[in-house]
């Protein structure tokens, strides 16, 4: 779909639109849509280069685009379906200055919201790198039942989160996670967010390279429950040897404790903080460690309240914690 600048969409009340084959923005230029009901009913990936499923609203480079005041959703009746992960709700590829405003997404089989990368490729889903997503700013946004993750960092350059919710998402409640070498997500806050159902509440991986990921703050965020994993997890580049980081959780309250395999805060070549966090573990269980730490990882706790855990937490040779202030109950 072409646009011309500066364009405003007003969907009138009660419009609700089929899209099953998604809608493609090629350039966008200060284009608001605001309103409406836009659905995706497909329960199969259908042909095309996207073999797993198109989102319901692809964005393809452009600047000064907002998407306000609208409901999205799919056909997911739960779970995540790989044949059909890429059938998100709003995947920004390369896009600057976009905004995300009074938005709700449920139900899709892919990422409720993706910022990603604009590729060189003839179709733009391959090739070199011309730009990450970048100045993004999402607030008062819920997402709801999707099929991947909640929220998906693959390829971003600035991003300011507020009041968001996520709820049951089949994996991942945040996902900093790059597919390529030269990927990564900078310059993100996300101050404001309820989260539960998922998987882990945050998570990072994927093959870039440290350098390209940091600078990430995530505060005054809520779970409401442990979910079926660490409740922080940021794993080994993929490539180059400098950690991933600095991460910083600040007053944000985690529930820990769903497994007794791996740890609330589970690091592999990172550098977090985490500052007046409260961590929460749940009676009754065999309560995981409060941290592991391997690959040269780096953590800070500082005046955090770590309440009723099993064990303290290793940090192989090469990586330290250091703990300042707070109180710290075992269980």
């Amino acid at each position: 779909m072409t646009l011309g600048r500066g364009q405003t969409v007003v969907v009138p009340p009660g419009a609700c639109y089929l899209v099953d084959e998604g809608i493609k923005l090629e350039d966008p230029q200060g284009l608001t849509i605001y309103g409406g009901t836009f659905r995706n009913e497909s329960v199969t990936a259908g042909s095309g280069v996207r073999s797993k499923g198109k989102p319901v609203f692809t964005v393809l480079g452009g600047s000064g685009v907002t998407f306000e005041a609208m409901d999205i959703s799919g056909a997911n009746s739960g779970g995540y379906h790989a044949r059909l992960a890429f059938a998100g709700g709003i995947e920004l590829e390369g896009t600057a200055d976009a905004t995300i405003h009074g938005v709700t997404i449920t139900d899709t089989f892919g990422d409720g919201i993706t910022l990603a990368p604009l590729r060189g490729g003839a179709n733009h889903n391959s090739g070199k790198i011309i730009a990450p997503a970048s100045a993004i700013t999402i607030r008062d946004v819920t997402v709801n039942g999707v099929g991947r993750q909640g929220i998906t960092f693959a390829s971003v350059s600035g991003a300011q989160l507020s009041d968001v919710v996520v709820t049951n998402p089949g994996l991942d409640t945040f996902d900093v996670e790059a597919d390529q070498a030269n990927e990564g997500a900078s310059d993100v806050t996300i101050d404001g967010c309820s989260a539960s159902g998922g998987t882990l509440f945050f998570a990072n991986g994927g093959a870039g390279d440290g350098r390209d990921t940091k600078d990430i703050t995530v505060e005054n965020c809520t779970m409401a429950k442990p979910e079926g994993g660490s409740a922080v997890l940021v794993e080994r580049a993929g490539h180059g040897k400098t950690p991933r980081g600095p991460f910083s959780f600040v007053s944000d309250d985690l529930w820990c404790g769903a497994s007794d395999y791996v740890a609330c805060v589970q690091l592999s070549g990172a550098d977090v903080t985490l500052s007046r966090d409260t961590l929460r573990f749940p009676a009754g269980t065999t309560h995981e460690a409060v941290y592991h730490l391997a690959s040269g990882s780096q953590v800070t706790f500082e005046d955090d309240v770590a309440h009723g855990y099993g064990r303290t937490g290793k940090a192989v040779a090469g990586s330290s914690v250091h703990v300042s202030g707070g109180r710290w109950t075992h269980s």
